[in-house]
């Protein structure tokens, strides 16, 4: 059976307005010009323009929403998301989602209830019962990891705004410091819940701890992770985007240049109705930021071209795939009883999802190291295949299929530990401003939407405000 991927996620048309311009192109003003319209760049937008200023977004792709993917069954009308789907519930993560009128609910009321199977996804093996780990070993690794969190400001959770002299423990892989702090109950839980990081035990303590930072802690420890209501996030950005209005979000576009001057920004676009130049006071970048996505368009100075140019990064995907032979309401989560902490090696799966849709599943995919889209999906099919075997289940009578696929890479950004020594940080947040031009999104701050939204707001966007005139 062929499953189709509903149109939840299909290119948005742009607004008549911008396809009556001419050949010659379209010039506009606006307060802010902002590339990316994702999480960041979208929280951004709507923050920006309730407070009073004019805004221009631009997105490459043909929906807004960034790294949200939210699956919608044409038949039905039921949704998953099996891309950005778990926030955190403070005060400015529900009041965004109210003042766009879009619900949310408690994580647990919007997931399907499942039973895990544990499996070896590389040797096709059963692993052991669920939960890996005992309850109460977690629970008192959780209270010594809060003893070491308290020894860092709120600061260096939001930003990269790092101690002087950076501590050591911040500079050791993130399996050392579990070992040194008998964390090791932990380290699963941190495989799965923060992806897209490559090798974590391997990656400097300084990345991981801001991604499993007190926001997180706390979240998990008084259960307040929610997710939209009807497990469809893209509502968010829909929402957002008719807040914004048909001539502020443009679409299917692509930056072609951009001129920064010590008076305001000059951003050119190309659209599917033409060149549209944009002239606005302050530029902010959501972008990754690296050499390869920046250079092409942005006149990079000295600054940035030696920063940008020493970042590394980890390659992150998702897919839904149908017909996969697995047992109805089970999630079979990737573990190596063999390997340190089970943390399977990756490239790989971290876990072959159930979702409410019979027949689907959602799977996210990593590497540490460079892989094409078509390995990955052969990645994915092949380890489907192994579970099937850890759990001693025939194949399907059909061929199992992935339906819908994204590439979300690059993920992970990160420096290496030298250049946090030699003061990377310290330059990389001085960037903030320069040239008219401010930045936000993960690699500014962690990869999780409550953070970059309390960085922005807390960090970037009263800076932009006051660069205004106020």
């Amino acid at each position: 059976m062929k499953y189709l991927l509903f149109s939840a996620l299909q290119c948005l048309l742009l607004p008549a307005a911008l396809a009556q311009c001419s050949d010659q192109g379209e010039t506009f003003q606006r307060d802010v010009v902002i590339l990316g319209g994702g999480s960041s760049g979208l929280y951004s937008a709507v923050r920006l323009q309730q407070m009073g200023k004019s805004v221009a977004v631009v997105e490459k792709q043909g929906r807004p929403g960034g790294n949200t993917n939210t699956y919608k069954d044409e038949a039905t009308g039921k949704t998953f998301d099996y891309g950005v789907k778990v926030l955190v519930n403070t005060s400015l993560v529900y009041n965004f989602f109210t003042s766009l009128e879009i619900p949310l609910a408690p994580l647990g009321a919007v997931s399907p209830a499942t039973k895990t199977v544990a499996a070896d996804f590389a040797h096709g093996e059963l692993g052991p019962q669920w939960p890996v780990v005992n309850a109460n070993d977690s629970l008192a690794a959780l209270e010594r990891y809060k003893v070491q969190l308290a020894k860092y400001s709120p600061e260096f959770f939001r930003g990269y705004h790092l101690p002087d002299p950076v501590p050591e423990d911040l500079l050791i892989p993130w399996g050392e410091f579990l070992a040194k702090y008998d964390l090791g109950p932990l380290a699963y839980d941190g495989f799965g819940q923060f992806q897209g990081m490559g090798n974590i035990l391997a990656q400097p303590t300084l990345y991981m701890m801001k991604l499993f930072n007190p926001m997180q802690v706390e979240a998990r420890e008084k259960k307040t992770k929610v997710s939209e209501a009807n497990g469809n996030t893209q509502a968010l950005w829909d929402s957002a985007q008719r807040y914004l209005g048909e001539e502020s979000l443009i679409l299917n576009s692509k930056v072609t240049s951009i001129k920064r001057h010590n008076d305001g920004v000059e951003v050119v676009v190309s659209t599917p109705t033409g060149t549209k130049t944009i002239h606005a006071s302050i530029l902010i970048i959501t972008v990754q930021p690296k050499l390869d996505l920046l250079s092409p368009f942005l006149d990079l100075t000295d600054e940035e071209n030696q920063l940008f140019g020493q970042f590394n990064n980890s390659y992150y995907s998702n897919a839904v795939i149908a017909n996969t032979g697995l047992p109805e309401n089970t999630t079979i989560i990737n573990y190596d009883q063999h390997a340190t902490y089970g943390l399977p090696p990756l490239p790989g799966i971290y876990s072959v999802d159930y979702q409410p849709i019979q027949g689907l599943r959602s799977v996210q995919h990593s590497s540490p190291s460079p892989v094409t889209d078509e390995e990955i999906k052969a990645d994915i099919l092949d380890s489907v295949g192994r579970v099937r075997k850890a759990l001693s289940l025939p194949n399907p009578e059909e061929e199992t299929e992935i339906i819908c696929f994204n590439n979300h890479s690059p993920s992970g950004l990160a420096v290496s530990v030298d250049a946090i020594k030699a003061g990377f940080f310290k330059r990389y947040v001085a960037l903030q401003g320069q040239t008219r031009t401010f930045w936000t999104g993960q690699a500014w701050t962690s990869g999780s939407s409550s953070t970059i939204w309390d960085f922005t707001e807390v960090e970037v966007l009263p800076a932009v405000i006051s660069a205004l005139g106020g």
